[in-house]
This record gives C-alpha cells, structure tokens and sequence, in this order.
C-alpha cells in the first residue's frame, strides 16, 4: 500500500509538471507589456537542470519477464528488467527493475515503475517513478520524474530524498538528471 501511495503521487507530480510547462509556455509566448512584466521574466530561473551533467547514463538492458495482468482494454502489464549504468560519484551500477504498463490508445505507455540501483560495492538505493512514452519500429521513447528513497547508504547519500528527470530514446538508453532544489 506505502508504494502504491507513493507512485500516486510520483503520477500527480508528473502530471502537475506537465501542465505547469504548458502553463510556462502560454506565459513565455506572449509580449510583455509592460517594464514589470519584461522584468519579471529576465530575472526567473529558468533551468533547474543541468543536461551536461547526468547522474544516470544507462549503457545496456536485458528485459526479463512479461506477463499481461488484464486482457480487457487497457492492457496492463508487468515488465522486469536489469539494466546495466554508470552513476555519478558511484561508478558501475546494477538497476533491478519492476515496470506496470498501462497501454493506452495510439500506443501511448503510462508506467509506474519501482526499483533497486545496486553499486559494486553492494551499496543500495530504492527508486519510484512515473513515465510516459511509445514504444515503436524505432524502439523506445519515454520521460518521467524518479523519486529516490531516503537511503543511509554512504555511496548514495547525496540521492537521498532527490527527484531526477528521466528519459529514454531510440539512440540513448536511459538517463537521469537531478532537478535541483
């Protein structure tokens, strides 16, 4: 019930940035009017992420288990995988994966997702998350926010607690950012 709970809220997350971004948008493409506005709009931050610094960088995945657990519209299912990835201030990491996949029309995927990233040493982080994306002729494409558990780990201290931006394309396999707070 405590993940259950938790992807929730990962999904409201998600969703609540996805329409503050186009809130941003409506705001960004209109004339400013007047010296307050212009000011206003000249002095935000307006990246709290640093694309040139991934925390994540997947290099290779091996699915391992499908099963369906609906055969009614919309098809959900279950999707284990491993991936193997290089972490920031970790080095090589193991991320045992466990997707739910919420097929929607026009091969549009929601997926609620949770995990483990183990490193070498043994060390450990438990993830949540909320994706979404297609998969096609090309293969996969997806975005998503992860929100890292609260860890005493030594190797992943400064994830404790953080929120990352993830995403997936046919050319690069999975990448984390940290959003800064």
């Amino acid at each position: 019930m405590y993940m259950q709970t938790k992807i929730l809220l990962v999904s409201i997350l998600l969703i609540s940035i996805n329409v503050l971004l186009l809130d941003d948008k409506n705001v960004f493409g209109q004339t400013a009017n007047n010296e307050t506005t212009s000011h206003m709009l000249n002095n935000m931050i307006t990246n709290s992420l640093n694309f040139s610094k991934p925390v994540y960088q997947a290099y290779s995945g091996t699915f391992l288990e499908t099963k369906n657990l609906t055969s009614d519209t919309p098809i959900i299912s279950q999707d284990h995988a491993i991936e193997k990835a290089v972490m920031k201030n970790v080095g090589n990491v193991t991320n045992d994966m466990t997707f739910i996949n919420t097929h929607l029309p026009e091969g549009i995927i929601q997926s609620a997702a949770h995990g483990t990233i183990t490193a070498e040493d043994g060390e450990s982080i438990d993830w949540i998350s909320s994706d979404i994306g297609i998969i096609n002729d090309q293969g996969e494409l997806f975005n998503g926010i992860v929100q890292f558990e609260i860890t005493n780990s030594s190797s992943f201290s400064f994830l404790s607690n953080a929120t990352g931006f993830d995403k997936q394309t046919p050319d690069i396999k999975r990448t984390i950012w940290l959003i800064e707070k």
